[in-house]
């Protein structure tokens, strides 16, 4: 079986600034891909689009994209994420007028699905959803062939380092986020010393090593699913205007007021925390996470026993002192949680559940 993967080849800022190195996906998806599918006597490739918007442009780049269908002929393709950089006409070709079978990656459905994944489902065989409460939307619009599964994590990837030092209290890497912002901020208010570096921030990204290293240093790692809805003027602007696509020309802002009402659904849906691929790297490293409550969360953690959830700013704070002044009991929750983590949820267990799910089994 030809399996093939469409995604970025690096990672970029909110202006498109190519940030020198690998996207995310990469070490999220492909690798993991790529290694379950040799093992198991396939094979596995991956679509750069921007590579291909860059050297073609962005009909170009769909031009290369029909033609690799058509001349590789992989069996299955994912896609997500990117879905206007080919746009809906290709993807709806490639469905209609090939034996490839479409998987759609809705790795953000809690938010996007209003805004973007219900105009490109139908151009799918199959919808991969994060969100449990996505699964009945996506019915609601005649999608039949439905997977629900979080991420895991490329154990690979992600992992504990030799000897190394608990010398940070508490971490947290990620994309910087207004709400995230005001949490962090009362953390330190409250004399809490929290180590901070990602997209947006003043201390700025790290590598994906020094990520691993980070998470393995911290004592607690925030795993901050934050609802990211807040009233302020970038939330009002972004009903009116949106950012321009990877490559596309003109203005750097695009006026998007025919998708106004979809913006204001999606602004809203911003209200629910969401499970993401951090909330099981944490863990695979052996450091206490720290987290919400979230969607099926709990089907895939021991709450307490196995990471530690807070319901709110003050919660937050007790916890993190509490577990601070308790070694042991920090630890031991991290034991189980890394435990739980290599037994059930590697992203090569999961890849092989998907497959298994579509009637392909790799």
């Amino acid at each position: 079986m030809k399996i093939l993967l469409v995604n970025y080849k690096y990672e970029y800022d909110r202006g498109w600034n190519n940030l020198g190195r690998r996207s995310t996906s990469y070490y999220l998806e492909y690798l993991p891909l790529k290694a379950v599918a040799e093992e198991h006597g396939h094979s596995a490739d991956i679509f750069y689009i921007d590579e291909a918007i860059m050297t073609k442009g962005i009909e170009g780049a769909r031009k290369m994209f029909w033609e690799y269908i058509m001349t590789k002929k992989p069996d299955v393709c994912l896609a997500g994420f990117n879905e206007y950089d080919l746009g809906k006409k290709v993807y709806c070709r490639v469905k209609n007028e090939t034996s490839t079978e479409l998987v759609y990656i809705g790795d953000d459905d809690t938010w996007r699905w209003e805004r973007v994944s219900r105009h490109f489902a139908d151009c799918f065989n199959w919808i991969l959803t994060y969100d449990g409460r996505a699964i009945k939307k996506y019915k609601s619009i005649g999608c039949k062939n439905i997977i629900h599964h979080q991420p895991g994590v490329d154990l690979e990837t992600y992992h504990k380092l030799e000897n190394a030092k608990k010398d940070i209290d508490v971490s947290f890497v990620g994309l910087w986020s207004k709400p995230r912002e005001q949490l962090i901020h009362y953390l330190r208010k409250q004399g809490i010393d929290v180590f901070v570096r990602g997209v947006g921030w003043p201390e700025g990204p790290v590598s994906q090593e020094e990520l691993i290293r980070i998470i393995n240093r911290s004592k607690i790692a925030l795993s901050l699913n934050t609802p990211a809805f807040y009233f302020g003027w970038r939330p009002i602007v972004r009903l009116f205007f949106r950012r321009a696509y990877f490559g596309e020309g003109g203005l750097p802002i695009k006026l998007d007021i025919h998708n106004f009402f979809d913006n204001i659904r999606s602004w809203f849906m911003k209200r629910n925390a969401q499970v993401k691929s951090r909330h099981f790297e944490v863990p695979a490293c052996g450091t206490l996470e720290m987290t919400q409550d979230a969607d099926d969360m709990r089907d895939y953690y021991k709450l307490r026993e196995e990471i530690v959830v807070y319901e709110n700013k003050e919660d937050l704070v007790e916890k993190i002192k509490y577990y601070l002044m308790h070694d042991e009991e920090r630890e031991a929750i991290a034991k189980a949680g890394y435990e739980r983590t290599i037994r059930e949820h590697s992203t090569k267990q999961r890849f092989e559940d998907i497959f298994k799910m579509m009637g392909k089994p790799l």
